[in-house]
């Protein structure tokens, strides 16, 4: 007899995860996928995140600041702007420390920061802190 699965915050709910680099989107997606997130996809740069979008609704993405083309800031400042796409849950993740891109983050309208690297866990609690 197995244990009923216990329901998460993010169950049914669709997670888009946006990383230059195919590792980070590998560990970010297996992080989405144990929270309970009912549907997890990805995407290499912010060009085709925004394709993904338009094309059905995400809940929450994660996007890496630094891509190309379109970075992750980018991304962030182009769906904030959009009507049908400003409710969505937004972290970033970077590697930038500096205090200006956290104020930019912000002012932008970010709903979580996430400094590389990472720790598995730690990105699951912000991820529960920043879209739960």
């Amino acid at each position: 007899m197995t244990e009923p699965t216990k329901p998460t915050p993010f169950a049914g709910k669709r997670l888009l995860v946006a990383d230059d680099q195919i590792i980070v989107r590998q560990i970010v997606s297996t992080i989405g996928e144990r929270l309970g997130f009912g549907t997890v996809d990805t995407a290499q740069d912010g060009d085709e995140a925004l394709l993904m979008m338009r094309k059905q609704p995400y809940d929450v993405v994660i996007a890496d600041w630094n891509m190309k083309p379109m970075t992750g800031f980018e991304l962030l400042r182009i769906v904030r702007a959009d009507a049908d796409l400003a409710a969505t849950k937004f972290l970033i993740m970077t590697a930038r420390t500096d205090k200006d891109a956290v104020v930019a983050a912000k002012s932008a309208g970010v709903d979580g920061y996430m400094l590389k690297p990472f720790t598995p866990q730690a990105l699951r609690d912000k991820i529960l802190a920043t879209a739960a």
